[in-house]
Protein backbone atom coordinates (compact mmCIF):
# COMPACT_ATOMS: atom_id res chain seq x y z
CA UNK A 1 0.00 0.00 0.00
CA UNK A 2 2.74 2.11 0.68
CA UNK A 3 4.50 1.79 -2.91
CA UNK A 4 0.85 2.91 -4.74
CA UNK A 5 0.86 6.12 -2.71
CA UNK A 6 4.42 6.60 -3.59
CA UNK A 7 3.61 5.96 -6.95
CA UNK A 8 0.61 8.27 -7.05
CA UNK A 9 2.87 10.94 -5.60
CA UNK A 10 5.15 10.92 -7.80
CA UNK A 11 3.04 10.50 -11.24
CA UNK A 12 1.43 14.05 -9.11
CA UNK A 13 4.49 15.48 -9.01
CA UNK A 14 5.73 14.64 -12.75
CA UNK A 15 2.61 16.08 -13.65
CA UNK A 16 2.64 19.23 -11.47
CA UNK A 17 6.39 19.37 -13.08
CA UNK A 18 5.32 18.71 -16.43
CA UNK A 19 2.38 21.77 -15.99
CA UNK A 20 5.05 24.31 -14.70
CA UNK A 21 7.28 23.36 -17.69
CA UNK A 22 4.80 23.88 -20.20
CA UNK A 23 3.36 26.97 -18.08
CA UNK A 24 7.48 28.13 -18.27
CA UNK A 25 8.09 27.54 -22.14
CA UNK A 26 4.56 29.29 -22.82
CA UNK A 27 5.58 32.48 -20.68
CA UNK A 28 9.09 32.26 -22.66
CA UNK A 29 7.66 32.57 -25.46
CA UNK A 30 5.72 35.41 -24.58
CA UNK A 31 8.80 37.21 -23.25
CA UNK A 32 11.23 36.48 -26.71
CA UNK A 33 7.82 37.91 -28.73
CA UNK A 34 7.91 40.94 -26.04
CA UNK A 35 11.92 41.36 -26.33
CA UNK A 36 11.50 41.36 -30.19
CA UNK A 37 9.31 44.05 -30.24
CA UNK A 38 11.40 46.04 -27.64
CA UNK A 39 14.23 45.68 -29.72
CA UNK A 40 12.25 46.86 -32.93
CA UNK A 41 11.29 50.17 -30.81
CA UNK A 42 15.40 50.19 -29.76
CA UNK A 43 16.04 50.62 -33.63
CA UNK A 44 13.57 53.10 -34.71
CA UNK A 45 14.21 55.09 -31.31
CA UNK A 46 18.05 54.77 -32.38
CA UNK A 47 17.39 55.89 -35.99
CA UNK A 48 15.52 58.85 -34.86
CA UNK A 49 18.09 59.79 -32.65
CA UNK A 50 20.79 59.36 -35.27
CA UNK A 51 18.50 61.58 -37.64
CA UNK A 52 18.19 64.58 -34.88
CA UNK A 53 21.71 64.17 -34.22
CA UNK A 54 22.31 65.13 -37.99
CA UNK A 55 20.14 67.82 -38.06
CA UNK A 56 21.72 69.38 -34.79
CA UNK A 57 24.94 68.96 -36.75
CA UNK A 58 23.80 70.83 -39.65
CA UNK A 59 21.48 73.79 -37.44
CA UNK A 60 25.09 74.44 -35.82
CA UNK A 61 27.23 74.46 -39.16
CA UNK A 62 24.35 77.10 -40.10
CA UNK A 63 24.36 78.82 -37.19
CA UNK A 64 28.36 78.96 -37.15
CA UNK A 65 27.99 80.61 -40.74
CA UNK A 66 25.88 82.96 -39.72
CA UNK A 67 27.64 84.35 -36.96
CA UNK A 68 30.41 84.66 -39.32
CA UNK A 69 28.43 86.58 -41.75
CA UNK A 70 27.13 88.58 -38.75
CA UNK A 71 31.04 89.80 -37.75
CA UNK A 72 31.64 90.18 -41.31
CA UNK A 73 28.87 92.83 -41.84
CA UNK A 74 29.93 94.23 -38.61
CA UNK A 75 33.31 94.86 -40.03
CA UNK A 76 32.20 96.41 -42.51
CA UNK A 77 29.50 98.66 -41.41
CA UNK A 78 32.63 100.05 -39.47
CA UNK A 79 35.06 100.54 -42.67
CA UNK A 80 32.10 102.42 -44.02
CA UNK A 81 31.13 104.14 -40.66
CA UNK A 82 34.76 105.30 -41.26
CA UNK A 83 35.54 105.98 -44.72
CA UNK A 84 32.35 107.72 -44.79
CA UNK A 85 31.92 111.70 -43.73
CA UNK A 86 29.86 112.40 -41.18
CA UNK A 87 27.64 115.28 -40.97
CA UNK A 88 29.41 117.31 -38.70
CA UNK A 89 31.73 117.72 -41.34
CA UNK A 90 29.62 119.19 -43.99
CA UNK A 91 28.26 121.71 -41.50
CA UNK A 92 31.62 122.65 -40.46
CA UNK A 93 32.49 123.13 -44.57
CA UNK A 94 29.07 124.84 -45.30
CA UNK A 95 30.14 127.36 -42.20
CA UNK A 96 33.63 127.62 -43.49
CA UNK A 97 32.43 128.60 -47.09
CA UNK A 98 29.73 130.87 -45.80
CA UNK A 99 32.95 133.14 -43.96
CA UNK A 100 34.54 132.96 -47.52
CA UNK A 101 37.12 130.56 -47.37
CA UNK A 102 38.71 128.71 -50.26
CA UNK A 103 37.08 125.74 -51.59
CA UNK A 104 40.73 124.17 -51.76
CA UNK A 105 41.63 124.35 -48.08
CA UNK A 106 37.51 123.63 -47.17
CA UNK A 107 38.04 120.40 -49.16
CA UNK A 108 41.69 120.10 -47.28
CA UNK A 109 40.01 120.82 -43.98
CA UNK A 110 37.02 118.57 -43.99
CA UNK A 111 38.36 115.51 -45.71
CA UNK A 112 35.87 116.16 -48.62
CA UNK A 113 36.52 115.73 -52.07
CA UNK A 114 36.06 117.78 -54.80
CA UNK A 115 31.98 117.08 -55.62
CA UNK A 116 31.03 117.08 -52.17
CA UNK A 117 32.35 120.89 -51.65
CA UNK A 118 31.41 121.56 -55.24
CA UNK A 119 28.15 120.57 -54.16
CA UNK A 120 27.96 122.53 -50.80
CA UNK A 121 28.49 125.63 -53.06
CA UNK A 122 25.18 125.15 -54.58
CA UNK A 123 23.56 123.91 -51.66
CA UNK A 124 24.48 127.65 -50.20
CA UNK A 125 23.77 129.15 -53.33
CA UNK A 126 20.33 127.97 -53.71
CA UNK A 127 19.56 128.61 -50.19
CA UNK A 128 20.37 132.49 -50.79
CA UNK A 129 18.45 132.75 -54.33
CA UNK A 130 15.43 131.00 -51.93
Amino acid sequence: MLSVSFDVFAIAGLVTALGALLFAYSANGRLRARLEKQQDSLKILQADVAVMCSGAVKLGEHLAQQEQRLQMLGRRQDELELHEPSGDNYRHAARLMGKGVELEEVMEDCGLARGEAELLVLAQKLEKVS
